[in-house]
């Protein structure tokens, strides 16, 4: 969904009846046109890519696989990413699997989509041009079928599986509607294979993995219905940032649900659902993972008492304040404090 997306709107003339062996080249002058990325591989089937975003970096890798037939990687550690302004030329096919992080993915002016590890998605619709990493942090693979692979044949080795990209989207994606599912261990199994590829065969044994995928997507079982708690409207998320705002701005101050929930007029398991879809954690664990980040950053970088630091982000009691930190990180803010400074 990520740059795929970029390519699968990119404004070259000709849309579906570009020849799929110029995805590449199409792919490298448009990433040329980009102030905030630096190739740093380029060859005849593969690119290597970093975007320097707001807040953090992203790096992409694209293999090419078969014509018109691109397979990513993504590692992002930052907040978000935003794309350029570009064109649409046709819906192309994009298969996705999340397998660490989080993204929210912006699919109409009210509707957001969020992808979490174990998340297999698979799209025709056109992405907004921003995407949003609520974790701050993003790792995942998309597969993207061009749409001027509809007009041409299927490479030789889906043709002997009987499979390709259109069957794919005729199954899953009638009505240009999004599909999403919790995949299962034959799909975790295929994704994790498809990451450890031998460097030896990497593109061989790609496109034997993609020729699995596809024949599982198209003849095996799966869900008729897509996860809908994957999708929630743009009101829903923006309650959820502005309650985790207002938590994490004085991380010494305790909050009911109730109270969080009804200035925005919604119920507390409302607000619970809201924030573990965008978030992928409740608001207690967000709570003290955010309280515990803060407080080993002051043990680190500090001289402040530990009972100062345990006073600022909630805990009264600073032996209740040890017990907790040595749960989350398995050592008293003492020894943290010892061992980070004589680099242990």
């Amino acid at each position: 969904m990520l740059y795929c997306d970029k390519l699968a709107k990119t404004n070259i003339r000709g849309g579906d009846s570009l020849d799929p062996t110029a995805i590449l080249p199409t792919y490298m002058s448009e990433l040329k046109m980009q102030n905030n990325i630096r190739v740093l591989i380029h060859n005849d089937h593969r690119i290597v890519y970093q975007i320097d975003c707001v807040d953090g970096t992203g790096t992409v890798e694209v293999l090419t696989l078969f014509p018109g037939v691109v397979l990513q990687f993504h590692s992002f550690h930052c907040k978000s990413f935003q794309l350029s302004e570009s064109k649409e030329v046709g819906n192309s096919l994009k298969i996705n699997y999340c397998t660490e992080g989080r993204m929210e993915v912006r699919m109409s002016d009210n509707l957001l989509l969020f992808m979490e590890p174990g998340n297999l998605s698979i799209d025709v619709r056109k992405a907004q041009d921003s995407f949003q990493f609520p974790c701050g942090h993003y790792h995942g693979m998309e597969l993207l079928f061009h749409s001027s692979t509809r007009n041409h044949e299927a490479p030789e080795i889906l043709r002997l599986f009987g499979v390709d990209g259109k069957q794919v989207q005729s199954r899953f994606c009638q009505n240009a509607q999004s599909y999403v599912v919790r995949a299962d261990d034959r799909f975790k199994k295929l994704f994790e294979d498809m990451s450890g590829a031998p460097s030896e065969c990497r593109i061989p044994y790609l496109q034997m993995k993609v020729a699995e995928l596809l024949l599982l997507l198209c003849k095996s079982d799966m869900p008729e219905k897509s996860d809908e708690s994957s999708f929630m409207t743009m009101g829903q998320v923006q309650i959820a940032k502005q309650v985790m705002e207002i938590i994490s701005d004085d991380l010494s101050r305790h909050y009911s649900i109730e109270s969080l929930a009804a200035p925005f007029g919604i119920s507390p398991s409302s607000l619970k659902n809201y924030f573990q879809g965008v978030y992928g954690k409740n608001i207690s664990t967000w709570l003290r993972e955010a309280r515990m980040s803060v407080a080993s950053a002051a043990l680190r970088e500090g001289n402040q008492p530990v009972a100062e630091i345990a006073a600022s982000v909630g805990y009264e009691n600073a032996s209740k304040f040890s017990a907790a930190f040595k749960s989350f990180l398995g050592a008293t803010p003492l020894e943290y404090r010892r061992q980070s400074r004589c680099g242990i």
